[in-house]
């Protein structure tokens, strides 16, 4: 049976907005703690990471805790409708962007193929390391541009996102190394 990824994006994006902003920052700040606590993170130097937007999961503790342990964190920028990762320096270096996100001023290098672990949100994940994001395929196009074969990719999720079943998915659907959530830290590859 072929999954209806529309009607789980709405369904999933609907359990998310009805969050609490209470609610999602102490579950995210367990989540956060999760990643900081994984090998991974501890072994990771340079980090992709995104701003959070409707309730997805926080990612301040996680940027805090970076630069104080000289991590490099990077930011996606759209640049000519395509997904490029940029140091993040302050936050008086980030403008609004494309789809009211916050993002990069683009005045440093790329550094997409620098990255050794990368970050992505999601609406819904599912058991096996596929992600629905808001359709645009932006992360999906992004991963597959990179050539490193060190780099982990990290969902992170609440619970409730995560689908009992695999849905279905393309050949450019980039799968995920590991999924965060506020119970588990879930391995696809170990």
């Amino acid at each position: 049976m072929k999954t209806d990824k529309p009607n789980l994006r709405k369904q999933y994006l609907q359990k998310r907005k009805a969050l609490s902003s209470f609610d999602s920052f102490i579950r995210s700040w367990t989540i956060q703690g999760n990643l900081i606590d994984s090998d991974f993170y501890s072994s990771s130097s340079v980090i992709g990471l995104y701003y959070p937007i409707l309730n997805e999961v926080q990612t301040f503790r996680i940027l805090n805790h970076a630069l104080m342990t000289s991590k490099t964190v990077c930011f996606p920028a759209l640049v000519d409708d395509r997904l490029n990762f940029y140091e993040y320096r302050s936050n008086k270096g980030l403008r609004m962007g494309k789809y009211n996100i916050m993002e990069p001023n683009v005045t440093h290098g790329v550094m997409n193929n620098q990255l050794d672990l990368v970050i992505v949100p999601g609406i819904v994940f599912d058991i096996v390391g596929n992600r629905i994001g808001y359709g645009k395929g932006y992360y999906d196009k992004f991963l597959a541009s990179i050539s490193s074969s060190k780099l982990t990719i990290v969902g992170l999720g609440y619970t409730f996102q995560v689908h009992p079943e695999e849905f279905d998915h393309c050949e450019h659907d980039a799968k995920m190394d590991f999924l965060i959530t506020e119970i588990e830290a879930k391995c696809f590859h170990c």
